[in-house]
């Protein structure tokens, strides 16, 4: 009984997980769109498409951020999440809040490897031990694809966002509005994934692996608001979708832009469960 529910809080802990990585690649989106805006924010005669050209410049040039999130996802409820990532490598530094952890969950990751503390609940089922760690290259096959996954360019590049979003041919600026307390561009667009196909993405892998995961969703169509400051860097970006499984909205504010990777120390063994040898165990 005690070990069953381990199990359920871990999955609990593992979906939050899903909707950090579906975050990541969103906010890779965000960033790209949003170099554009300083362009445009600047010169109102720049193309739509000039604009999100010099966003993907701009943000490709930093690799790390402080993020600020709510997320709505089918059969997860509603995600909050706060914290600094950065991506090549992934390095996470993350605090999540949802209804099904209590005491929510103080995130860490490095690579493949990732530490979740649930408080008081977590350590009520892992023998007293806060932290839970999840080696995913050592978790068989299918581990080592989330692993490589969670560490793919196409879910961690900017550009390959702005490039999803300027194949819609439907990116509009719809005006100058002020968000977090700066003056920022707004940009709108839908991409009908349902239409972009193999052909029309050409050689471009990261590009093929985005739409692959909203086809597996079962998204059709995807729209896209940010909000680009005058530093051509994004301050917010608002994703809405239908999957096969229902609505997913979500909404995050950037800041502190730099290229520090985010640095994760490493709790220590006395205090933490490896989920590996708890698998091991059932």
């Amino acid at each position: 009984m005690r070990r069953t529910h381990a199990l359920r809080l871990t999955a609990a802990a593992a979906l939050c997980l899903t909707v950090t990585t579906a975050c990541q690649a969103t906010s890779k989106a965000a960033g790209t769109a949003t170099g554009a805006a300083k362009g445009a924010a600047k010169d109102t005669v720049v193309s739509v498409a000039d604009a999100l050209s010099l966003t993907t410049r701009t943000t490709s040039g930093f690799t790390s951020s402080k993020v600020s999130m709510t997320m709505v996802v089918p059969g997860a409820g509603t995600t909050t999440m706060r914290g600094a990532m950065s991506r090549k490598p992934i390095a996470l530094d993350l605090t999540l809040g949802n209804a099904q952890l209590p005491d929510g969950i103080h995130l860490l990751m490095s690579g493949t490897t990732e530490y979740m503390n649930m408080g008081a609940a977590g350590a009520k089922e892992f023998g007293g031990k806060h932290w839970l760690k999840i080696d995913f290259s050592s978790l068989g096959p299918q581990g080592k694809a989330l692993a490589a996954a969670m560490n793919k360019n196409s879910s961690q590049d900017p550009a390959a966002a702005v490039k999803l979003l300027t194949t819609s041919g439907d990116i509009k600026r719809v005006g100058r509005e002020t968000v977090d307390g700066v003056s920022a561009t707004h940009y709108s667009g839908t991409v009908n994934i349902s239409k972009l196909v193999s052909q029309t993405l050409g050689d471009d892998a990261a590009l093929k692996s985005i739409v692959d995961q909203a086809n597996k969703a079962g998204m059709s169509t995807e729209t896209v608001d940010m909000w680009i400051n005058d530093q051509n860097l994004p301050v917010k970006v608002h994703e809405t979708a239908r999957t096969a499984k229902g609505a997913v909205d979500i909404t995050i504010h950037y800041s502190d832009y730099s290229n520090t990777p985010v640095h994760i120390t490493v709790p220590p063994a006395s205090d933490t469960t490896d989920l590996g040898a708890l698998a091991k165990k059932k």
